[in-house]
């Protein structure tokens, strides 16, 4: 016969995340908490920022300020949102005007281009472009600049390509 013995379950330990390490030494280092304003802490977002390289860490930090009772406020204050920095088309088109180099046209054009040869980028980026050139347009650019600073020629013939053989497809299953 046969006794079964049991062995008592350990407890996994929860996987340490680096990023709440992180946070609390840099609570701590300039003594920061709930009770701060969101100016004591936009003084220190930056170095913040810094340290956190991807989207991943900023999320995992946001989440562990939200379980800390951080408010919204305090932190956008302390973590505020890189998609804001980025420029919009019509932005880049205002600036682009006031600048009035053509080689700042063409950069920023060239930005907007395609990040990669897959046909949707392809595409959309040529959209991009025409919002841009339209903008520019609306900022009184000289129209000669934007003919030949901020227009991608080969990009456009890709994209009419795509598009074309796209709505021959669409033809074809439309008559079956």
């Amino acid at each position: 016969m046969s006794t079964k013995v049991t062995t008592p379950k350990t407890r996994r330990k929860p996987k340490a995340n680096d990023f709440k390490s992180i946070l609390e030494r840099f609570l701590e280092k300039y003594n920061l908490s709930t009770e701060s304003n969101p100016e004591q802490l936009s003084e220190h977002n930056k170095e913040l920022g810094a340290s956190l390289q991807d989207w991943m860490a900023r999320k995992c930090v946001k989440d562990l300020l939200t379980r800390r009772k951080y408010n919204k406020e305090k932190k956008e204050a302390l973590l505020p949102d890189k998609r804001k920095e980025k420029l919009t088309i019509e932005k880049r088109a205002e600036y682009c005007a006031k600048a009035g180099n053509k080689w700042v046209i063409f950069r920023h054009n060239m930005e907007l281009g395609p990040k990669n040869n897959n046909r949707k980028e392809v595409i959309a980026s040529a959209s991009r472009q025409y919002r841009f050139r339209e903008e520019l347009a609306k900022a009184r650019v000289d129209p000669e600049i934007i003919n030949n600073y901020a227009r991608d020629p080969a990009l456009i013939q890709q994209s009419n390509k795509i598009k074309k053989e796209r709505r021959q497809l669409r033809e074809l299953f439309d008559e079956n």
